[in-house]
């Protein structure tokens, strides 16, 4: 019984841990702004494509764009 509630407490801890990743980014040639981000608000970046209000998993070297999947790798960050 106690392992079964440790498990359901780590899988509680990890879905709210990644959706703490999640937030909205927007961008232009390379220079992108995300709103609440635990990683940075301000970002250049190797992806040059538009984005307005798009939601984003961000990590603490790169962000995936979630509707396309792609992967922006961050070089520069305040």
């Amino acid at each position: 019984m106690k392992k079964l509630l440790a498990i359901m407490i780590l899988v509680v801890f990890f879905n709210i841990n990644l959706s703490a990743n999640e937030t909205y980014a927007t961008c232009i040639s390379g220079e992108c702004e995300f709103m609440l981000s635990i990683w940075y608000d301000y970002a250049e970046t190797t992806c040059l494509q538009s984005l307005i209000n798009e939601r984003v998993h961000t990590g603490p070297l790169s962000f995936e764009i979630i509707e396309t999947g792609e992967t922006c790798l961050i070089f520069n960050e305040r």
